[in-house]
């Protein structure tokens, strides 16, 4: 299986290696993590992190390594970033102010709101209290809120349906991530 569409891989050894700056409305520092660039497809540009690689916290106060290996898409100009992964949940989204491409870095302003999808096909959205408290301690404007809960509805319909990247294409990127660790 390999990722379908107009698929740009970037060859392992020309793989650079991208910081993922993650912050929480409206812009709190709260982890890092190094992921390598997968490639491109239509879809948006594909991450990779391994299983066993660090993350920290913004004040590297606290880390730890990553569990299981995931892959991340990270699509242009939406309200939204994916991770799809080996084990439950095998689909996360996560709802976040358009991602900020900055050289070797990618800043996510994460808004609380995420769409989960289990290996059984079960699909839920987390952390809605949270937002509801986020957008009220934090002052998130009336625009940016109901954007993230128009692109939520939007996209846990897509993932119910196994609509495309979250029907093979993500995990095909997957994959074919997850083999190439075997053969290094």
């Amino acid at each position: 299986m390999t990722p379908s569409g107009n698929q740009q891989s970037v060859t392992m050894s020309d793989r650079r290696m991208i910081e993922v700056r993650n912050f929480k409305w409206p812009r709190r520092p709260t982890g890092v993590v190094m992921a390598q660039l997968l490639g491109r497809d239509h879809w948006g540009c594909w991450l990779g992190v391994r299983g066993g690689a660090p993350w920290w916290t913004a004040d590297r106060s606290r880390s730890g390594v990553f569990e299981h290996s995931l892959v991340k898409l990270v699509p242009s100009n939406t309200f939204w970033t994916a991770c799809f992964q080996p084990v439950d949940p095998v689909i996360d989204v996560d709802i976040v102010l358009p991602p900020c491409w900055n050289d070797n870095a990618l800043d996510e302003v994460d808004l609380e709101l995420d769409i989960l999808r289990a290996a059984d096909g079960k699909v839920w959205v987390r952390d809605q209290h949270e937002f509801d408290h986020v957008r009220a301690a934090w002052h998130m404007p009336d625009m940016i809120a109901a954007q993230a809960e128009a692109t939520c509805e939007h996209v846990r319909t897509l993932v119910e349906q196994g609509a495309e990247p979250f029907g093979t294409v993500g995990q095909a990127w997957l994959a074919r991530f997850l083999a190439e660790a075997c053969s290094v």
